[in-house]
């Protein structure tokens, strides 16, 4: 056999590093890129391991469910699997302590009028100033609009376990032409592919958004990606969505072809977890949960086959004629004869008994793991519905949660610079539509609004009602001098601050005019017309 190839030289052009980047790589992966690949299967073993895969199969190497797992080679007995997700709970509690408040909006008002005039008694708005002031009043009451119509209260708890899990969530901004509605929809990263600029990498100048599905070529089912792209291109938004099939990324159809969108914006928002400058994503506190989650598993998965080993122990068979163990019956009140196996020797069959003496130390650690994972999130021990009861004010909760609500000021920052430039874009959009035939809010208002954008998020703890403690401080402020009226509806989180205001003013006038007695209504008079005054 040998023979046959003697002298022959192998051609090793046949085989180029190209083309066996093909064979091992698909089209799809390597379009995608080494870095984008790699933060893609991250996130998606997170995913997966938040959903309780938490085990990982030594045949393929995945993360699997704990039940699906087989019996390891060489034991005579198949050892428990258990999955406490912990990690999950800990995801869910973080992202409840996030947006878990109810949050609110407010637009600043620019001060026209002159401050001393504003502060001298009897001061009434110029026609400038109550202008800027509806104008302000309207945005606000427009960015609630929004958020009631894309359920953002519950849509924000979610966004925000995507972006625990993923370091990142996305949102895009999209105008539905059959309602005339604006829709914020929220993305995992994992379909996201953000393009950046080379001189600046927080200039986004491309979005790719991916999704595998199924499609149907010649009457057969193929696998294929739907991707929807926006551009910037010479400083104005461009949009295609097409399907390509994974396997050689072949056009199989054009869903939208690349059409200007009439912005100078990308209509995406992301929401990042930044914690250090030079990180990457995939790299926050995650991965740490996950190890400390794993060693839970573990210490509970030993515990359970050790109590198993304990409640039901080896049994010794000793000096018995052979087969004496078969015929054994494992069962309450069973009976079993034993024979000695020589002369002189007594049969004996006994339990071997472990004692499970490690049961402390077992204890001390399981709690020292899980303290462990409190400590890398910041949760507390105890959650805030525990505390339903008399006894802490506010201060006191302060200290006793203290890690926790410094870990979600600073999320926080990143989500009211990120939701503000969310309301921002929409109105922009908003302004890009008003000429559509369709159109579900008010014109004039999204006119009014022009270039000023300025918008604030107001983020709320969710910690038990301390509200009775909050209005004691405001009005002994208030009273002192350091406080306005205004300023301290705002603080209580009210939504409309100016309509509340407005409201109080005018309580207060009718109770003054009530409480007159020089009030016309209030003085008696006889039946030519004149009054009596004592």
């Amino acid at each position: 056999m040998a023979k046959r190839y003697r002298g022959i030289i192998g051609d090793y052009n046949l085989l180029s590093p190209d083309d066996m980047n093909d064979i091992l790589f698909s089209p799809f992966q390597q379009a995608l890129g080494v870095e984008t690949f790699e933060r893609i299967q991250k996130q998606l073993s997170n995913y997966d391991y938040y959903s309780g895969k938490q085990h990982i199969d030594p045949r393929t190497g995945q993360l699997v469910k704990a039940k699906e797992l087989e019996r390891p080679p060489g034991f005579d007995y198949k050892p428990t699997r258990y999955a406490t997700n912990y990690f999950k709970a800990i995801v869910d509690r973080k992202a409840r302590w996030q947006m878990g408040g109810t949050h609110g909006i407010s637009v600043p008002r620019k001060q026209i009028d002159d401050i001393a005039d504003v502060i001298a008694e009897g001061y009434t708005p110029s026609d400038a100033q109550r202008k800027e002031n509806r104008r302000a009043e309207d945005y606000e009451q427009l960015l609630y609009k929004l958020w009631d119509e894309n359920k953002m209260r519950a849509r924000l708890t979610q966004a925000a376990r995507d972006r625990l899990i993923a370091d990142r969530v996305v949102c895009k901004i999209v105008f539905n032409q059959q309602t005339g509605k604006l829709r914020w929809i929220f993305r995992p990263d994992s379909e996201f592919i953000p393009v950046y600029s080379d001189d600046d990498f927080e200039d986004l100048i491309g979005a790719h958004f991916v999704k595998a599905r199924k499609w149907e070529v010649k009457g057969n089912e193929v696998d294929a990606i739907q991707l929807q792209s926006f551009r910037l291109i010479d400083g104005q938004a461009w949009l295609e969505e097409t399907i390509l099939r994974e396997s050689d990324l072949k056009l199989l159809k054009t869903v939208v072809k690349l059409s200007p969108m009439g912005l100078d914006f990308l209509p995406v928002q992301t929401f990042p977890v930044d914690e250090l400058l030079a990180e990457s994503l995939g790299e926050s506190e995650i991965s740490d949960l996950r190890e400390q989650n794993d060693r839970l598993n573990q210490l509970n998965e030993d515990a359970i086959d050790s109590l198993k080993f304990e409640m039901f122990p080896m049994t010794a068979v000793l000096n018995a004629t052979v087969g004496t163990a078969e015929q054994m019956e494992v069962s309450p009140g069973a009976v079993v004869e034993a024979r000695g196996h020589t002369d002189g020797q007594t049969p004996d069959i006994k339990k071997v008994e472990s004692g499970f003496r490690w049961r402390e130390a077992f204890k001390d650690q399981y709690a020292r793991v899980k303290a462990a994972m409190h400590e890398i999130s910041g949760l507390p021990q105890i959650v805030p519905q525990e505390l339903n009861f008399g006894g802490l004010n506010g201060e006191a909760l302060q200290i006793l949660f203290h890690d926790i609500i410094t870990d979600t000021e600073e999320h926080w920052l990143s989500w009211g610079y990120n939701l503000s430039e969310l309301h921002e874009k929409s109105i922009r959009y908003l302004q890009a539509r008003t000429d559509s035939d369709k159109f579900a809010y008010d014109k004039p208002v999204i006119r009014e609004i022009g270039d000023e954008y300025t918008n604030e998020m107001r983020f709320v703890l969710p910690l038990p009602d301390n509200r009775k403690e909050l209005v004691e401080l405001l009005d002994l402020e208030s009273a002192a001098g350091f406080e306005s009226t205004k300023g301290a509806i705002e603080r209580l989180g009210v939504e409309n601050v100016q309509a509340k205001v407005q409201e109080i003013e005018s309580e207060r006038s009718r109770q003054r005019s009530d409480s007159d007695p020089y009030r016309e209504e209030a003085i008696g008079g006889d039946d030519d017309g004149r009054t009596d005054v004592q």
